[in-house]
């Protein structure tokens, strides 16, 4: 079977930690959850009181077969990877059913249980949102400062305030300002904010409702969207202003007064021929431009540092909102870089010898200042490394010695039960914490080296080319600087190419799931470095207020000073009077993600408040407005219903008829099934009687059915192979979408020998997809099930459906026996040999060579094109064969022996032949 990710996609639970002696330990993360999307994002839900491990600060993951086969109940490898530091940790993974076990290699095994899959109809958001946009059943009115009306249901206002009385004239949302009793409403109905609320809203609520009781929740989501609005419109500020400093950059370039906003126009910008007549000119406007390019880092650092540390208090809609913002404005910078370098590819191939020679001799003392700078600072940022180096491996060997000296004070003193009892109960937490410490911690040094090694080379080059620069005479000084101009230019329409080059497959072939990693990944890595340097600023100051007296711009040092890295006051000495962490948020012991989707999208069932006070309301019985009448025959009775009539007239032969009623409220049934609000707002008996009658249900399954429907969700554990095939048929009847797709997930498992073929009908019959396809793979993969007589019984179109199934199973396990070069080379051989034909007519179970067009007649129709990987070499192999076995023979026979043959020509023809 073909690896799946899917089946690792959802929900999960860490349930229990068990040692590799078989163990089970109490580790203190117990509890945790983490969901898998198909997108590579992994999200995680950990109590405070949890203990921490690095892998919760992974945000994305991977997935990779461990062997050749994969698939469900095989072991793979999970890969989660953090992005803040590069971090890569690696579980081997073993998933049966709903059970995952994740192993540590050489510590200790998780055993995690799936929640929910990543099914989107399967987890959909649970609210009430028809009922408050329709106002049908409504039975109160609540009215705005402003007289607005709105019409509302106490029901429903009492689950989330059950203490208010909601039956008087005034209640505590009576004579709000219009918006903030729409959001608070909005709030009660759904659980989320309105769409397109404004600051000034979230701020009037926060005033008028802050403080009252039940609404701290809608307090403080609406505090929450004042700060994430706060920090995208930070963040888009900070774009702003990077696009403004190209634009001036260009504009010094091009000796114009201003430029178009936003950068990236495509009008023509041509460079001021002046500034190559002009050496003292152009070197200052170089100088400024490299004062804008500066102050452009310092934004660009500062956006990657308030992504980094501040995305886990965003909803996943804000992070992606931000990220695609990001992926929108970076063709734009790109075009404001194209247009600069084709300035200076045109204005440059105007330059003259005489022109370049001059620069040449203005620059020499700038070069030589430039270089003398240059090797200071990478002499400084040399030493700092080897101090961090230092400091990591001193660090590492405290907490080593801290360690030990714990285990043996631990050890010693046997007297202390409790202590004892603590250290049994943390012990294989703390391996595991200790582990992954130790292995990404290695990593992190492994990286400062190698980032040290990197640097201790470039010094060495760079200090020996300023040896070299400083020992020429003047006039040879002169000439390097005017050959390195000329090759400068020749080599700017091979910058320009490449650039284009990056712009096209920046807007083409990047995906969002691959641009939303590597966005995440390079902000992180760069908050991640900030870290480092704020670990060690007491060694780097006097470099970074060298560079501040450098660039001597107000911005470029406000943003070092917001990033940390300066004093927001500076004494004569240089000394800080704020700490490294005074302009930086506090670090939590975790990276944990917010798990909202979105600020205004209702949250999942199994999240709701509102869903599981619904369920508490229906078993309690309260405030029932109407009925559902179950018709179920007695014992030794069968009910038969009359369809011949205007409406089904149910009756009982052969034994008595029995009525169970359950009471349940209109608004609720109504808000969260459309065939019952359309049944009950429709006129007829039901909405006259406020009762709707049920037939060819158990009464125990039909309130399941109406619990779920309350609740949101659906407990498939302990239900039977016929439960759930009425529970399916029952959500079919009524157009209960979500539920009916957890009922074809849970009957996947039900899957056999025995109930393959039915399960396959019934999906067929429900227009259950799933269920479809997963009874189809199965069936393929047990053949003999075409033997029995439920397959007789089957529709021809299902039959045709198997037989297809039966016979692409087997071409695919002939493809799987391929090497890899073999499956992607897919053009025709040039020899093709009878032995290779028979061992493929034997792979698929073929004996008879003379019923081979019989056979493949019953396994692959020409009408069912949808199995074909590509309809191109199926085309160009069926056009190779009509060439050579003319047009007598039919396109169906042909199609089958291309489909056989792989679409190899000589295998197809040499096939056609023998089997003929």
């Amino acid at each position: 079977m073909a690896f799946e990710e899917s089946v690792y996609h959802g929900t999960w639970k860490i349930v229990e930690c068990v040692s590799l002696a078989g163990v089970v330990e109490t580790t203190g993360i117990e509890g945790t959850e983490f969901r898998l999307d198909e997108s590579g994002d992994v999200t995680w839900k950990v109590s405070e009181d949890a203990e921490p491990m690095l892998f919760f600060t992974c945000e994305t993951y991977e997935i990779t077969p461990s062997g050749v086969t994969g698939g469900p109940g095989d072991s793979a490898l999970l890969k989660f990877i953090g992005t803040y530091a590069g971090h890569v940790i690696e579980f081997k993974a073993e998933v049966t059913d709903d059970l995952m076990l994740l192993t540590y290699e050489k510590c200790c095994m998780l055993q995690c249980q799936k929640i929910s899959c990543n099914d989107p109809k399967e987890d959909v958001p649970y609210s009430f949102s028809s009922a408050f946009e329709q106002g049908f059943f409504a039975d109160l009115v609540i009215r705005a400062d402003n007289g607005k009306e709105f019409h509302v249901h106490s029901v429903i206002l009492r689950l989330l305030l059950p203490e208010v009385n909601w039956t008087g004239d005034t209640t505590p949302l009576s004579n709000l300002p219009e918006d903030v009793l729409h959001a608070a409403l909005q709030y009660m109905y759904c659980e989320c904010l309105p769409t397109g609320l404004s600051e000034a809203s979230s701020k009037s609520a926060i005033k008028l409702l802050g403080k009252s009781p039940g609404f701290a929740h809608f307090a403080q989501l609406c505090e929450t969207f004042l700060k994430n609005t706060a920090l995208k419109q930070q963040i888009q500020t900070l774009i702003t202003d990077m696009h403004t400093c190209g634009d001036r950059i260009i504009e010094l370039f091009s000796g114009r007064g201003g430029a178009s906003g936003g950068g990236g126009g495509d009008s023509p910008v041509s460079m001021d021929s002046s500034l190559w007549n002009n050496p003292a000119r152009l070197c200052y406007t170089v100088r400024q431009a490299l004062k804008e390019a500066a102050v452009a880092g310092a934004k660009l650092l500062l956006l990657c540092d308030l992504f980094a540390k501040r995305k886990c208090q965003l909803s996943r809609q804000e992070r992606h909102d931000i990220m695609k913002q990001a992926k929108s404005r970076m063709p734009v910078f790109l075009k404001q870089l194209h247009k600069f370098l084709l300035v200076l590819k045109q204005q440059s191939q105007t330059l003259t010898a005489q022109q370049r020679y001059d620069v040449a001799a203005y620059l020499v003392p700038e070069i030589e200042t430039i270089l003398d700078t240059v090797s200071r600072f990478a002499s400084e940022t040399k030493v700092a490394l080897e101090q961090v180096i230092n400091s990591e491996k001193g660090e590492k060997s405290e907490k080593g010695d801290k360690h030990d000296k714990g285990d043996k004070h631990d050890k010693g003193d046997k007297h202390d039960k409790g202590e004892k009892e603590k250290s049994k109960r943390s012990n294989i937490g703390d391996v595991l914490g200790r582990t992954l410490k130790n292995a990404l911690h290695m990593r992190e040094l492994k990286k400062l080296k190698k980032f040290h090694d990197k640097t201790t080379a470039s010094f060495a080059h760079l200090m020996q080319r300023k040896q070299s620069f400083c020992q020429m005479s003047e006039a040879d000084k002169v000439r390097s600087i005017s050959k390195y101009l000329e090759q400068l230019v020749d080599e700017l329409p091979i910058t320009v190419m490449r650039l284009e080059e990056l712009m096209r497959v920046l807007e083409q072939k990047i995906p969002w799931s691959e641009w939303k990693y590597l966005f995440k990944m390079a902000t992180s890595k760069v908050s991640w470095g900030l870290g480092k340097v704020l670990s060690n600023r007491a060694s780097l100051q006097p470099m970074i207020n060298e560079v501040c007296d450098i660039v001597r711009s107000e911005q470029f040092s406000a943003d070092l000073t917001m990033l940390g890295l300066r004093s927001q006051v500076m004494e004569a000495s240089g000394e800080s009077t704020s700490g490294p962490d005074g302009a930086r948020s506090t670090k939590s012991k975790y990276v944990q993600l917010s798990p909202v989707e979105s600020l205004c999208v209702p949250p999942f069932a199994k999240d709701s408040k509102l869903a599981h006070r619904a369920l508490n309301l229906l078993k309690a019985k309260e405030s029932t407005d109407m009925m559902f009448e179950i018709v179920h025959p007695g014992d030794g009775g069968d009910i038969v219903i009359d369809h011949t009539g205007e409406k089904p007239v149910a009756s009982v032969e052969g034994g008595g008829v029995e009525v169970e009623q359950i009471h349940c409220h209109r608004v609720v049934v109504a808000a969260r099934c459309d065939w019952f609000r359309r049944a009950l707002l429709s006129g007829m008996r039901e909405s006259i009687d406020r009762k709707i009658t049920v037939h060819d249900v158990q009464p125990s399954l039909f309130r399941l059915f109406l619990e779920a429907l309350y609740d949101g969700q659906l407990d498939t554990t302990g239900l039977t192979t016929e439960q759930l095939v009425e529970m399916v048929t029952l959500c079919d009847r009524y157009e209960m979408d979500s539920l009916k797709v957890t009922c074809e997930h849970a009957l996947r498992h039900h899957v056999d020998d025995e109930t393959a073929l039915y399960l396959l009908s019934l999906a067929d019959h429900l227009t259950c997809a799933t269920l479809q396809d997963y009874a189809l793979s199965y069936i393929a993969a047990h053949p003999q099930l075409v033997h029995s007589d439920d397959f007789d019984e089957l529709p021809d179109k299902l039959k045709e459906d198997v037989e297809d199934a039966i016979a692409w199973h087997g071409l695919e396990g002939q493809r799987g026996k391929e090497t890899l070069s073999g499956a992607m080379d897919m053009t025709p051989s040039s020899v093709s040999s009878v032995s290779e034909m028979e061992e493929m007519l034997t792979n698929m179970d073929i004996t008879d060579h003379n019923a081979v067009g019989q056979e493949l007649s019953s396994s692959v129709s020409s009408e069912d094109l949808h199995l074909v990987e590509n309809e191109e070499l199926l085309s160009t192999c069926l056009a190779a064969l009509r060439d050579v076995v003319g047009e007598a023979v039919p396109r169906e026979e042909l199609v089958r022996v291309a489909l056989a043959a792989d679409y190899d020509v000589n295998r197809a023809v040499n096939y056609f032949f023998f089997s003929s």
